[in-house]
């Protein structure tokens, strides 16, 4: 009798321990983890309620977070759009305001070399523009080419010019050059009355006038200097080529670039060449200076 209660209590233990071990594979499987297996209630030896806790979600928190961040960059993105149209608009609707952030944003130079009121005839670099203004007393010595004055320095330069080119097919004619402050102060005039009567206020329109037509006393085509030539085949015509390859050997640049609106403040414009001696004309080819930018580099170069 008491070996078969021996054997009996043995069997029980095996149970019991086979009994948990099944229950902690069950809870592992379930992907459930025990917190505290069991508590003491008393002397009664009861087992507790076991506490069972989860794995978080980590998926769908990143998820989430992903979501939040493509919402920003969306906001954003919208919000620099929107910026970008209304400014589009407030410039187009106030000419004037963006002229002048233009201008403000411009390269600033240093100040030309100009003629003394003593001297007869301006200088082969003088500066004349919007903003930069002839000096009194300051009149070119003038002479006539194809039926229009200018100033007497370069009328041996264009005649040779004038041949060479002949001699490769290609005429070249003068068809604008000196004008007095008075004349051109007219041109201005009339141009803001053109603009009135196509609808521009009084304001706008003299605002707008000075960007395509200066005022008196601020042309370059003053200083006898400044001639605009026939171009019979327009941009990219025999003329305007031949201008371009040829016009530096012979003291003629371009002088309003398509390249370098930026630095002139001046639209393009093929047919206005300026005579500023060969030397000149060839050191700015050669650096690819306009007027402007040549100048300034003197200047810079001056006070080393």
């Amino acid at each position: 009798m008491k070996n078969f209660m021996i054997t009996y209590t043995i069997r029980k233990e095996k149970m019991k321990r086979h009994s948990a071990a099944i229950m902690r594979c069950g809870a592992i499987k379930g992907g459930v983890r025990s917190v505290g297996l069991w508590k003491r209630n008393g002397r009664s030896g009861r087992r507790g309620e076991r506490v069972l806790k989860s794995q978080p979600g980590w998926r769908g928190v990143n998820q989430v977070r992903r979501l939040r961040i493509l919402m920003t960059v969306i906001a954003v993105v919208i919000l620099i759009s929107v910026t970008a149209g209304l400014l589009l608009v407030w410039y187009q609707l106030h000419p004037s305001l963006e002229k002048e952030l233009f201008a403000s944003s411009a390269p600033e130079y240093s100040e030309p070399v100009q003629s003394s009121a003593a001297s007869s005839a301006p200088d082969l670099l003088v500066l004349v523009g919007s903003g930069r203004g002839l000096m009194e007393g300051v009149v070119p010595d003038l002479t006539e080419q194809d039926g229009v004055q200018v100033d007497k320095r370069l009328a041996a330069a264009y005649e040779e010019m004038k041949k060479a080119a002949a001699d490769s097919g290609v005429a070249l004619k003068i068809t604008r050059g000196y004008v007095t402050a008075e004349q051109q102060e007219a041109l201005y005039k009339q141009k803001v009355q053109e603009l009135v009567a196509a609808g521009y206020t009084q304001v706008r329109a003299e605002d707008t006038a000075q960007s395509l037509v200066e005022r008196g006393g601020y042309s370059e085509y003053q200083t006898g200097l400044a001639v605009d030539f026939e171009l019979t085949g327009g941009t990219g015509g025999a003329q305007s080529e031949w201008l371009l390859v040829n016009g530096p050997q012979y003291g003629f640049v371009l002088r309003y670039p398509e390249n370098k609106t930026s630095v002139t403040q001046k639209n393009a414009e093929p047919q206005h060449f300026r005579y500023v001696g060969q030397e000149n004309a060839q050191r700015m080819r050669q650096m690819g200076f306009c007027l402007e930018e040549y100048v300034s580099y003197l200047s810079k170069q001056s006070k080393k």
